[in-house]
């Protein structure tokens, strides 16, 4: 174990997670639901070994710092705002159109035409895609198909060489709620923590 890579997830080691993805390092780090794989959401380069590491190279979803900043990567209806706005922050995944011209990489959505974003009342994730002044891509920490890691001494072992910034010993959860809010009405894709009616 390199504990040279292991950091207390706090506002002070923001400065070390921001430096990382700066440059193109994966890391790791809590959400409300699940710990990640986090890069940043602008990288090409960056996207690809999180791909590679993962055997995937499906849609991903960002996270972002500021219910705001959603209008600048999806097309979003006023009915959709207004649902939007009741369950965010919290553990759910938006869907929406995406707009052209986003300042994040195009592997990000992998040919979806569709978005994916977070936003959750962490200051450790929101102070660093602020310093980052990019969102992250935000992933359960697995291969393609296998069970989402929740246990931090397992992920730490199975990947020591990936900077990992931690909270409790413990997330286990179902995941986000997924909602297309691409539509009228909006579709439930997967039922994770997040309730919604």
């Amino acid at each position: 174990m390199d504990k040279t890579q292991i950091f207390k997830a706090s506002i002070n080691n923001v400065d070390i997670a921001v430096e990382a993805l700066k440059a193109g390092e994966i890391i790791v780090y809590p959400t409300d639901t699940l710990y990640g794989f986090g890069v940043d959401a602008s990288n090409d380069h960056a996207i690809k070994k999180l791909n590679k590491l993962k055997n995937r190279s499906l849609p991903l979803s960002i996270m972002i710092s500021k219910i705001d900043d959603i209008t600048k990567y999806g097309y979003l209806s006023d009915i959709a705002n207004n649902q939007i706005s009741k369950i965010l922050p919290g553990p759910y995944t938006i869907l929406l159109k995406s707009r052209n011209n986003i300042k994040i990489s195009n592997l990000v959505q992998a040919g979806s035409e569709l978005i994916g974003m977070r936003f959750v009342n962490i200051d450790f994730c929101n102070q660093l895609i602020n310093k980052l002044e990019s969102p992250i891509i935000t992933t359960s920490i697995n291969k393609h198909g296998m069970e989402s890691m929740s246990n931090i001494d397992d992920i730490i072992s199975a990947f020591p060489s990936i900077k990992t910034f931690y909270d409790k010993k413990n997330l286990i959860s179902k995941g986000s709620t997924i909602i297309d809010f691409s539509i009228i009405p909006e579709k439930v894709i997967r039922v994770g923590e997040g309730k919604y009616l």
